[in-house]
Order: C-alpha cells, then sequence, then structure tokens
C-alpha cells in the first residue's frame, strides 16, 4: 500500500476511545452504536493494508464484514439489538448472519490490538512475531493446519517495523503512544461485545464458531 499522509495510528485510538467511553458509561442501559463501531473499524483498514500480503485476504474479508454491518446499521442503531435480533429469531447461526458478521469483524480488531500489543512489548525492527502472535491467538484455533502454513509463509512479506512506520507517516515515540491508546480503548470494546454474547442464549456457541 502507498505512502498515506493520514495519522492513521491517530484516528485509530481516537475512534475506540469513544466507543470505550460509551461502554464504560454509567447510564443505563448502555447502548453501542453500531454505525460508530462501523466507523471506528474502517480506521483500522489503512494500518492493515500497510501489513503486505500476509493481511490482504484479511483487509478484504474484514472490510466486506464492515460493509455488511453498515448496511444493517441503517436499520438496526444499536449493536446489543442487532444481536437481539438475532437470538429473537434464531438467526444467528447462519452463515453470514448480522451475528457472525459482528464477531468477524470484532476478531478482527483483536487481531490488530494483540498486534501493536506485542509490537509494544518488544525490541527490535522485524514485527513477525507480534503478527504471528496475533494470528495464532485470534483466527487461528479456527483455521486448517494447510491455512496456518499458507499464513506462515506470507509473512515473508510483513514489512520491518521501520517500513510500517514510514507508511504511516509516524515517528517511533508518536506511534507507540497511539498505540497504547489503541489497545487500552479497545480492549474495552471487544471484551464488552464478547461479553453481549456470552449473555444471550446461544451466544458461547456463535462465539466458537469460524
Amino acid at each position: 500500500m502507498a505512502a498515506t499522509n493520514e495519522r492513521v495510528l491517530t484516528k485509530m485510538a481516537e475512534a475506540f476511545n469513544e466507543l470505550a467511553n460509551d461502554v464504560n458509561s454509567r447510564s443505563a442501559p448502555r447502548r453501542l452504536s453500531l454505525s460508530k463501531f462501523c466507523r471506528a473499524c474502517r480506521q483500522l483498514s489503512p494500518l492493515i493494508g500497510c501489513m503486505g500480503f500476509a493481511f490482504r485476504f484479511a483487509d478484504t474479508e474484514f472490510t466486506a464484514k464492515v460493509d455488511g454491518l453498515t448496511r444493517v446499521s441503517e436499520s438496526i442503531n444499536t449493536i446489543e439489538a442487532l444481536i437481539d435480533l438475532d437470538i429473537a429469531y434464531n438467526a444467528g447461526k447462519g452463515s453470514g448472519s448480522n451475528s457472525r458478521n459482528l464477531i468477524r469483524a470484532n476478531r478482527s480488531v483483536d487481531l490488530v490490538r494483540i498486534m501493536c500489543e506485542q509490537i509494544l512489548a518488544q525490541r527490535g525492527n522485524s514485527i513477525t512475531g507480534p503478527v504471528l502472535t496475533a494470528y495464532e491467538q485470534v483466527f487461528g484455533p479456527y483455521h486448517s493446519w494447510v491455512l496456518k502454513i499458507a499464513v506462515r509463509a506470507s509473512l515473508l512479506t510483513v514489512p520491518t517495523k521501520a517500513g510500517l512506520l514510514k507508511n504511516l507517516k509516524e515517528n517511533e515515540a508518536s506511534a507507540n503512544v497511539q498505540m497504547q491508546k489503541f489497545v487500552i480503548a479497545s480492549s474495552a470494546v471487544i471484551r464488552y461485545i464478547n461479553n453481549l454474547f456470552h449473555s444471550t442464549e446461544y451466544g458461547d456457541e456463535l462465539l466458537g464458531m469460524i
């Protein structure tokens, strides 16, 4: 992906901080806007697109899920309502259901969160380790060994940390600050959405699906 003039990491951190403020609100009942979640997810695409061939398919699939949820947000205002409707009509288990699209989008956010967390925790210029750790924790448990081998092979195209920061127009100090903000904010959002599923009739079963 070509270098961008936008401050991608800052936009990511700000978007998910807004969502975190919503889920951490003491107002009852709490509500998380579906359209706001979709807009925040779109802020991740430039970063995912900078990660080379290894993330090309992930970016395409992630964008498709977010596009689908964005269309749904025209008639369903909140994530809570989306899950409740799927559960009420026993529609969540179907392939391509709104709930399963939401779970996949939320997992992609988690993938980026863990990757950023791992980059912050290590020294050196390689980010292959952080990327592999994120993949193995989030998507690895659902993939066949053939796909896992293909993912590992594609990691040869992952840029160095210096190359990634150059594409993002960030220096290391500012990137570390924004990544840390994103990690904290996105953790709250990911946990909140997962807990919504855990609290439903067959949400745990949905979370166990690919």
